[in-house]
């Protein structure tokens, strides 16, 4: 309904158009014949694509050029009657409509801003400097009405350097906001303790696993499916060095001289939530993190988004690196591409993380890095 809606409203010159059709139809046309039900039409019409006073005013016109017709008609005065009353019982009824499309807006809209606060609450604008680090994310939900699910990005300065997490919860939308605040949480309080990201990793699984035994399903899911793949990354202080730790995620992309290079984080360890399932795997891989280069790390709405043959996107093949590596425009480069490829046509949240070596002879805009 919201999508037929959406289409009628880009053509508010249609009631008039059914106006004029209706004169036009009662001269060119016997007397039999009426244009009654183009003005009834108009009427309904204008409710949907309109205001309230736009409406009220087809309505006036539609019911003002019944009744000349009535005055004129040869049918005899029953008849005319009750096309007037068929008319006028037509009207109050597209009226009716427009004030209930109003009041749902009205709401509608209550909600939209409700969602995008709670969206600021769990997961703040990220400054767009941090450490050595130029910083830049954006994320969209699948749920476009809810603006929020279940992917999650987040960064802290920590005493043993940088250190970022991009995550995918089990299920999205509202339902998923508790376990998203949940991970968050536990990553701001463990980041600047933990001497590494295998621990890091730890306590991040124990929140997850402690949120299912103790609270009542905050993952919107059976407690057997609830968990949360993520990526933990840690750049050293002086931006040159990278370590990458997966936890069933997608591995992040390399950006460099014109190149998308897929790292490999090898043995992934398994996701949040579940570590108990094979206790002791995986570990971090270190690479040089290259002057002029980007590190974007993604969630699987971007690596899973598919065309009208159903080919997955890769960003190695179909993403057109942007000059200098600034990594804001990367993600804009990043949706505009995924856009195309999927003719906006997504059905899972996606969230991009990205940054880069921080120049400082280069200002930088104030502000924070959500796009």
């Amino acid at each position: 309904m919201d999508e037929g809606h959406s289409r009628i409203q880009q053509y508010p010159w249609l009631p008039p158009v059914l106006l004029v059709g209706s004169v036009g139809l009662e001269l060119v046309t016997p007397k039999i014949v009426s244009g009654a039900a183009l003005i009834a039409v108009a009427a309904m019409a204008a409710a949907i694509s309109g205001t309230f006073r736009y409406t009220l005013l087809i309505v006036a016109v539609g019911i003002g050029l019944t009744s000349v017709s009535a005055i004129q008609s040869h049918h005899g005065y029953a008849s005319a009657t009750v096309q007037l009353l068929e008319i006028v019982i037509a009207s109050a009824l597209a009226l009716a409509v427009r004030r209930m499309l109003d009041s749902q807006s009205a709401k509608f809209s209550v909600v939209r801003s409700t969602a995008e606060q709670l969206q600021r609450a769990v997961l703040p604008p990220l400054p767009r400097i941090a450490g050595p680090m130029a910083v830049a994310c954006r994320y969209e939900a699948a749920d476009a009405a809810a603006r929020i699910g279940g992917d999650l990005y987040a960064v802290e300065e920590t005493p043993f350097g940088l250190r970022l997490l991009i995550a995918d919860v089990r299920g999205k939308g509202l339902g998923a906001v508790s376990a998203v605040s949940i991970i968050v949480g536990a990553f701001r309080e463990r980041a600047e303790s933990e001497p590494d990201l295998v621990g890091l990793a730890k306590r991040l699984d124990r929140a997850v696993v402690r949120s299912v035994e103790q609270y009542s399903d905050p993952f919107a899911v059976d407690a057997a499916e609830a968990f949360a793949t993520a990526l933990l990354v840690e750049i050293d202080r002086r931006g040159t060095t990278m370590r990458l730790l997966s936890c069933g995620h997608p591995a992040p992309y390399l950006v460099r001289d014109g190149e998308v290079r897929q790292l490999d984080t090898g043995q992934a360890t398994p996701p949040l939530g579940m570590r108990d399932l094979a206790p002791g795997t995986g570990g971090t891989r270190s690479y040089d993190f290259p002057v002029g280069a980007a590190l974007l790390c993604v969630t699987d709405g971007v690596t899973e988004a598919r065309n009208a043959a159903g080919a997955f996107y890769d960003p190695r093949t179909e993403l057109k690196p942007v000059p200098g590596g600034d990594p804001e425009r990367l993600i804009g480069a990043l949706f505009s591409s995924v856009g195309r490829w999927t003719k906006g046509g997504r059905d899972d949240d996606m969230a991009v993380l990205a940054v880069a070596r921080y120049d400082a002879d280069e200002p930088v805009p104030p502000g924070q890095a959500t796009a």
